[in-house]
């Protein structure tokens, strides 16, 4: 009998592979963004996010996962299975359409007064009256995702992130050039081009459902009762509102977050424009670098929950400590990876990529979070698959208030890099209670997930780091920019040829195996 972990490692990597797309797009667009917007506009237009993330959590966020599991959990005939799964995806597409044209309607109303006293910034009013359109696109686009996480079928959203990015990107950049569009305007077509992106990756998603659900057989024999169905639909909502409810708090944090930084900066001295520069370069450049290599370990969350929760109704604790133990270990070794490539060249990134020193300085000090910020993307899909929501909210009210302690009280006194410390603290803080947590799932050896690839990378990093500073400087940045990816792949290539040599890794974890 084949291990499901088979199907777990395809569907990870079919969202690796689009996530690494997705990402390189963007990255791309950033870049674009970067040269259209200015460091400021840049700024601005990140603080609409708040309010989007707030509102997904709403409509979306809670009901995808909450599709995901159930499905996942669903057992009986393949029949009844099937109709099953359909019914928690109609009763989640009713439920996120209601919430997500309600929220729509009073983002749009309201968009002044969230302007001014949430985001602290009146000049957001027209990107909010844009960006609330987006939302039923994207939550229909959220529970069918749901609906495909849950059946363990990873291609569809793969695409879906892929077509979601291609249109947002691409309009923009034609809108941008036909128009000849100013600062302020290319704002707006940046956030226009959201809207577009989602209202793609829509269409796409219900074309697909519509083929996948054609395929499948009917039994009409074979159908759930009123009092399945009844259950069913109480399961889902209560499954709905408990992730909703904790995702929420959440949300409000990290967009109380975002909003107080250029309030805490200007306390600190900074000028309104200055403030919102420095978080144009935070939010905008350092950290979406620092998450770029993030995608693998996303996609293991995105794959791990469902299969969790299946293992879990199953009772196969041994599955369970398999899919810990291995989505665990990689999220490790990838995080040392980039930590060291971060840490090593990080300022030449923020330089050449951005033409900003402060960007480059912003993900040296930001490098150390990743093994940490991989790792606990990983363990909280975990926990949430073995139905442990509770627990992932506790620590992570607990990180962020850290976070918020640091921005509220250090940051007006010691500026932007007492909120990078804290940030640190934070993600150190939830990793380790959540790994206390899992301890009885983990089997971690020492030598082969701590020892010899730490202290592989500080060798070839340092050596890297002085090859590097023997070469003499050029004046092409395009020629810049590919010598550090020289060297970056020579320190990827020697770290995974070591980690195979020391039998950190192995071929046969990517395959099914008998038993």
């Amino acid at each position: 009998m084949q291990i499901i972990k088979n199907k777990l490692i395809r569907g990870t990597l079919l969202l690796t592979i689009a996530g690494f797309v997705t990402r390189l797009i963007g990255f791309v667009y950033r870049i674009f963004l970067a040269d259209l917007l200015g460091t400021r506009l840049l700024g601005t237009y990140q603080l609409v996010f708040p309010v989007y993330s707030i509102c997904f959590t709403i409509y979306g966020a809670g009901l995808q996962t909450a599709i995901s599991q159930l499905i996942a959990s669903n057992v009986g005939t393949d029949a009844l299975k099937k109709q099953k799964d359909f019914f928690i995806l109609k009763c989640g597409l009713l439920i996120s359409l209601t919430l997500s044209l309600s929220l729509t309607a009073i983002v749009f109303t309201f968009a002044r007064p969230i302007a001014t006293f949430f985001l602290l910034e009146p000049s957001c009013e027209s990107y909010l009256r844009i960006l609330c359109m987006l939302f039923p696109f994207c939550g229909t686009s959220a529970c069918i995702n749901g609906y495909f996480y849950g059946k363990e079928e990873a291609k569809i959203p793969a695409v879906t992130q892929i077509i979601e990015q291609l249109f947002r990107v691409f309009s923009v950049i034609l809108l941008c050039t036909i128009l000849t569009a100013t600062r302020e305007e290319g704002c707006r077509l940046a956030v226009t081009g959201l809207v577009i992106g989602e209202a793609a990756s829509c269409f796409y998603n219900c074309f697909q459902l519509r083929r996948f659900i054609s395929y499948c057989p009917k039994n009409r024999t074979d159908t759930p009762s009123f009092s399945g169905i009844k259950k069913t639909a109480s399961t889902l909502l209560f499954l709905a509102f408990t992730l909703t409810t904790t995702k929420l708090v959440i949300s409000i944090l990290h967009s109380a977050e975002a909003v107080f930084i250029p309030a805490a900066l200007k306390k600190f001295g900074c000028s309104a424009q200055d403030a919102l520069s420095i978080y144009g370069i935070l939010s905008g450049i350092a950290l979406p670098f620092i998450m770029f290599p993030s995608t693998i370990a996303n996609s293991f969350a995105v794959m791990l929950l469902p299969a969790i929760a299946q293992a879990q109704a199953s009772h196969r604790q041994q599955t369970i400590k398999k899919y810990v133990t291995l989505s665990s270990k990689y999220s490790l070794l990838i995080g040392y990876l980039f930590t060291c490539l971060f840490l090593v060249f990080g300022k030449e990134f923020g330089y050449y990529l951005f033409q900003s020193k402060d960007a480059g300085i912003y993900i040296c000090v930001l490098s150390w979070l990743c093994p940490f910020l991989y790792l606990s993307t990983t363990f909280t899909s975990i926990i949430n698959g073995l139905g442990k929501t509770q627990f992932t909210f506790f620590i992570t009210v607990i990180s962020l208030l850290i976070k918020i302690y640091f921005l509220i009280v250090l940051v007006p006194r010691y500026g932007i890099y007492a909120y990078l410390v804290g940030s640190l603290i934070s993600q150190m803080t939830m990793t380790i209670l959540e790994g206390i947590f899992l301890r009885q799932h983990l089997a971690l050896a020492v030598n082969k997930c701590f020892l010899l690839p730490v202290l592989t990378l500080a060798l070839v990093g340092s050596f890297c780091r002085i090859l590097y500073k023997m070469i003499p400087s050029v004046s092409s940045r395009i020629l810049s920019c590919a010598i550090l990816g020289g060297f970056c792949l020579l320190i990827c290539g020697i770290y995974v040829l070591i980690l195979f040599a020391g039998k950190c890794i192995s071929p046969k974890e990517y395959f099914a195996s008998k038993k």
